[in-house]
């Protein structure tokens, strides 16, 4: 009887988990691999580890729950498609364009990203650690409660992004724009900031400590109740406003 009920579980389970696996259409999954193109297709859940899609045309493509685990997808086009939790961890997605792509919960640990636009996101809780963001475009992103740990990206473009509660440990930003952004309970330790513009920016409970800040300019940027305990800020720009509502413990 047990062993009865053991199976009727097991077959339950798969019964909720068989939905998600076999959700993408197999026409399109063949058609993407044979043709690197398939705007709009349903690609949910499937497998691409490793695969070469070099210039893929993914426009609007559905593929929320996929594998993409070292994939390329250099020069990749991806604007306005649903990449909801799907595992891009080790892609090289040099040159892609993510424009108004869905990446809320995705895995980009480790992606190459350089030189790639990602203009208006949505990437809620989005994981970002390790990734390279050189000259990467985020302009408007939606990177709320987003993890950029020992992330690398000089000249990053964060302009009007929304960082909020977002984790930059040992984050390597330097000459990165975050002007006009939403910083706000950001936690930004031992990150390299040096250079960078935080322009009107709101830093406001934002934890700072032991960043380098040499040469940044945080003029009319919201430091209510920010954290910059042993920060390093050589030659950084306030003004005197500014510096009255810092909070340093």
């Amino acid at each position: 009887m047990k062993h009865i009920k053991h199976m009727a579980l097991l077959a339950g389970f798969l019964c909720l988990l068989s939905p998600l696996a076999q959700a993408f259409n197999q026409a399109d999954v063949d058609t993407l691999k044979a043709t690197r193109s398939c705007p709009g297709g349903d690609l949910r859940g499937a497998s691409l580890r490793n695969a070469d899609l070099t210039g893929a045309n993914l426009k609007g493509a559905d593929l929320s729950y996929a594998t993409l685990t070292g994939a390329v997808l250099e020069e990749a086009n991806l604007e306005g498609a649903n990449l909801e939790k799907a595992n891009l961890r080790k892609a090289y997605m040099v040159r892609a364009n993510l424009n108004q792509a869905n990446l809320s919960h995705a895995n980009l640990s480790y992606a190459v990203l350089n030189r790639s636009s990602l203009v208006g996101v949505n990437g809620y809780r989005s994981n970002f650690a390790h990734a390279y963001l050189t000259f990467t475009n985020l302009y408007t992103a939606d990177l709320r409660e987003s993890n950029f740990d020992y992330a690398s990206g000089a000249m990053a473009n964060f302009y009007s992004a929304n960082l909020a509660r977002s984790w930059f440990f040992k984050t390597n930003l330097r000459s990165a724009n975050f002007t006009s952004a939403n910083l706000f309970d950001a936690r930004i330790r031992r990150a390299n900031l040096s250079e960078s513009l935080f322009r009107n920016a709101n830093l406001t409970s934002a934890t700072l400590e032991a960043s380098d800040l040499t040469k940044a300019e945080l003029t009319n940027a919201n430091l209510d109740d920010a954290n910059l305990n042993g920060a390093k800020m050589e030659d950084t720009k306030f003004t005197a406003e500014d510096l009255k509502v810092v909070y340093k413990k």
